[in-house]
């Protein structure tokens, strides 16, 4: 969608282009921005659904305080875990399932069966596991993101070019050498775009656990501030976590393309 939109202006000045571009992306956030205020107070009433200039100072509010950080930074950490561990052990579990048909057959089962289920419904479950807090979060944020980096490392893997896997056991590379110095650096580009499909879904994982199976966290201070009819907060709760998962994505973007260069 990005590239389409640049072929439309492309005609234009590199600094002009540049800004028109900005300017083009930002336009649907502006225009759910307008509607938003629009809709607040007549469509929904205000105190239900309070316009985007009360959750903006709400959100300032927060900053200068430093009121949200705390129950961010703890947010950012059970998805860092999580997604971490998801991409250590969803690649490892890939590839293997690629070269190892016992390893295929063993775990395939697993991941059909739970591939369907939302993995918010095992929320009770780590809750009675784990009980109410990091772990279980941590738990969700794994289970959620795990199986988008195990297929997307599998199909990587599977694809390889057999020519580079000829060669390399024609000049003696044994198995455990083929792993990492020809399997693994052929399926890194695949690997990263499963880790992009997991950021978004860790996020998303995130605030659910933390709705239902946590005392701190942004999804926490979402639920508290509803509850109570706090909705200013409430929603800027919400923005503050989809601003700063958006930044999530498109810095993942930027260190995907930069990373991978030499694809």
């Amino acid at each position: 969608m990005r590239h389409a939109t640049s072929r439309r202006i492309e005609g234009l000045p590199a600094p002009v282009q540049g800004v028109a571009q900005t300017l083009v992306d930002w336009i649907p956030l502006g225009i759910l921005v307008v509607l938003w205020e629009i809709a607040s107070g007549t469509v929904v009433a205000e105190a239900v659904l309070p316009p985007p200039t009360t959750v903006s100072s709400r959100i300032a509010n927060l900053v200068v305080t430093g009121e949200v950080f705390s129950h961010l930074f703890i947010s950012l950490f059970r998805i860092g875990v999580g997604l971490g561990l998801s991409i250590l052990i969803g690649v490892l579990l890939g590839i293997g399932m690629a070269r190892s048909d016992p390893v295929e057959n063993f775990f395939d089962i697993f991941l059909s069966m739970t591939y369907p289920i939302p993995k918010t419904a095992l929320v009770p479950l780590a809750i009675l596991w784990l009980g109410v807090g990091t772990e279980a979060a941590i738990l969700i944020v794994f289970l959620a993101c795990l199986l988008p980096i195990v297929l997307n490392a599998y199909n990587a893997a599977v694809d390889v070019d057999q020519n580079l896997v000829w060669s390399a056991q024609m000049m003696g590379t044994s198995d455990r050498e083929m792993l990492y110095k020809v399997i693994f650096p052929a399926t890194v580009p695949e690997i990263m775009t499963g880790v992009r499909q997991a950021v978004p879904i860790a996020f998303i994982a995130l605030v659910s656990a933390e709705l239902i199976a946590s005392n701190q966290g942004i999804g926490y201070l979402i639920l508290t501030s509803g509850q109570i009819g706090n909705y200013p907060t409430m929603f800027a709760n919400i923005v503050i976590i989809s601003a700063v998962a958006f930044v999530a994505v498109r810095g993942f973007e930027e260190t995907r393309d930069r990373v991978l260069v030499w694809t």
